[in-house]
């Protein structure tokens, strides 16, 4: 499967791999950035998560050949839970890759493309009953507002909010596309920038609770990491890079070793041009 891990390089520079060294891909999902930590140094043990069944299913597989890697189906709120299963106390460093992985957004099943035609979900885990279908069908006008508002960071969504109800009582929604060829009539395109693109990542983020479940993994990973032990993060979207800054200033047991987040070269960003908007932000405990 295709798929670039994005600013490989600075990963294994700012985890400062020790041998013997524990160490959590937290965000694992088909396995790109733990093959490369894994040939970097193979005298270290990595635990692979991801909520994503397939996602595991498949890394599993791809790294059988690594007897020092474990793919567990978890997320990274349940950290504590994972490694106390796995009688581990205390960790050297932790990855979290909050990017979805371009399988996944290929899967026209997940439902997480609006140029894919697909069922409304984007659910990372499907073991959830919350789906985008639910949110966009069933949610009521205040709360529609507040996700594209806070979520999408769009300004005044209430008119385009009014419009989806008044669609919904006629027809709901079924399908990605549907959805995404009701938002283009109404939303003007913002230079390259699809109409949809916001309200999809609005959903995404309302359906897999990313926000608070990224608030809670940042706390297990500080309270497992071992002293001088290193947190990266790779953010996509200023949500979510606002939310890691915060965290990471804030937290009286963290040193900053990124000053400012740390951006893919420009090679990286035409061989992949998904990784354009990643930012890398890297802490260590003290």
């Amino acid at each position: 499967m295709e798929h670039y891990p994005v600013m490989k390089e600075y990963v294994v520079q700012y985890l400062n791999l020790k041998d013997g060294g524990i160490y959590i891909d937290a965000t694992c999902g088909y396995g790109g950035h733990s093959r490369y930590i894994l040939e970097t140094n193979s005298n270290i043990f990595l635990y692979g998560l991801d909520k994503d069944e397939d996602a595991i299913r498949y890394a599993s597989k791809a790294l059988a050949v690594f007897k020092n890697f474990k793919a567990i189906h978890s997320g990274y709120e349940d950290m504590d839970r994972v490694l106390e299963k796995e009688g581990i106390e205390k960790v050297d460093g932790v990855l979290m890759d909050l990017g979805f992985s371009i399988n996944q957004i290929k899967d026209s099943e997940r439902g997480f493309s609006f140029q894919i035609e697909g069922p409304l979900d984007m659910r990372y885990d499907r073991r959830n009953e919350l789906t985008a279908g639910e949110i966009i069908n069933r949610w009521g006008r205040r709360d529609l507002i507040w996700i594209f508002e806070n979520y999408g960071e769009i300004n005044r969504a209430t008119k385009i909010v009014d419009a989806i109800i008044e669609r919904r009582k006629k027809k709901k929604f079924d399908t990605t596309t549907e959805l995404a060829d009701f938002l283009t009539k109404y939303c003007r395109r913002q230079g390259k920038i699809h109409p949809a693109t916001k309200f999809f990542m609005a959903l995404r983020i309302t359906v897999n609770n990313e926000i608070e479940i990224l608030k809670e993994g940042l706390k297990k990973a500080v309270l497992f990491l071992k002293t001088h032990g290193r947190l990266i993060v790779i953010s996509f979207h200023s949500l979510e890079d606002r939310t890691v800054k915060h965290f990471f200033r804030n937290n009286q047991q963290l040193k900053c070793i990124t000053k400012k987040p740390v951006l893919p070269d420009i090679e990286e960003v035409i061989i992949n041009p998904e990784s354009r908007s990643a930012k890398m932000r890297v802490c260590e405990k003290v």
